[in-house]
């Protein structure tokens, strides 16, 4: 198949920018010499990333969560999931406490204090505050929500992220909080825990995670290439190997809508269709 004339245009944030530099060298360099040329640009918002998405600016777009859901509602569906890393795929918000508390139910939460992130975060705030009021526990109203003081990144966004909350719950200043399944494992190793010291009260339903965008005008052929090299990458490379421990993945899968639908939800009753990205 002949080179595409003009480059796709990849478009990802840069938090943490030594990294993204390597990552998405490796990946432009992987596609070049696929054959399916490939120039990337890094942006220091989702905002700006995403409304040049649903302008053509870029092609294709590496969203968080957040940002996916919202260009696909902003594309009213225009903008089409590609592909994720399979650490994307089936994951849960976790509503923890320590074991020792005595805690076992989140009926017991009832007056009880409580850790999330910030209300514009997927994982830590829109899913679980919903559905635990889908399970009968409205956290505004029924529970004490502790103040944490957010973390400012390189990119001058900041966020209660899961390590300040689980330190809030080691601590004793909440009785319960919630951490993203992934990073529930690490935390534990931090701080020298074992399994056994927290216990699960809830979780979410399973959903997907981050995910390449495509823009309104991305044609079918060029998505389905781009997924297709994206799926071939080989994990025993060197270069492709450590792109893929940086950026947390051990294969590309392909990916549907269907993994952000609960989240699409959360975003419209929460009325924050299209405020942020």
């Amino acid at each position: 198949m002949e080179n595409r004339a003009k480059p796709l245009l990849i478009g990802a944030t840069a938090a943490d920018p030594k990294r993204a530099i390597f990552i998405w060298n490796a990946i432009r360099k992987y596609f070049n010499e696929a054959g399916l040329p490939v120039e990337y640009a890094l942006y220091s918002t989702y905002d700006t990333l995403c409304d040049h998405l649903l302008r053509g600016i870029v092609d294709i777009a590496w969203n968080a969560p957040m940002a996916h859901a919202q260009s696909l509602i902003a594309g009213g569906g225009a903008c089409r999931t590609l592909a994720m890393r399979d650490t994307d795929e089936g994951n849960h918000t976790l509503l923890v406490t320590m074991t020792e508390s005595g805690i076992d139910s989140i009926d017991e939460l009832r007056g009880r204090r409580i850790a999330m992130g910030v209300p514009i975060s997927s994982e830590l705030w829109l899913l679980p505050v919903r559905q635990l009021a889908e399970a009968g526990l409205d956290v505004e109203r029924d529970c004490e929500l502790i103040d944490l003081t957010p973390t400012t990144y390189s990119n001058q966004q900041a966020w209660v992220d899961d390590q300040t909350i689980f330190e809030a719950i080691v601590d004793g200043s909440a009785d319960a909080g919630a951490i993203f399944e992934p990073w529930l494992a690490p935390l534990l190793k931090q701080h020298g825990m074992a399994e056994s010291d927290v216990t699960t009260l809830w979780q979410t339903r399973p959903y997907s995670h981050c995910a390449f965008t495509s823009a309104p005008g991305l044609s079918s052929g060029d998505g389905s290439r781009f997924v297709e090299l994206l799926l071939a990458m080989d994990p025993d490379d060197p270069e492709i190997a450590e792109m893929m421990r940086m950026e947390h993945l051990t294969k590309w899968v392909r990916a549907s809508d269907d993994g952000w639908h609960d989240l699409i939800q959360a975003i419209d009753i929460a009325g924050l269709a299209g405020e942020t990205f």
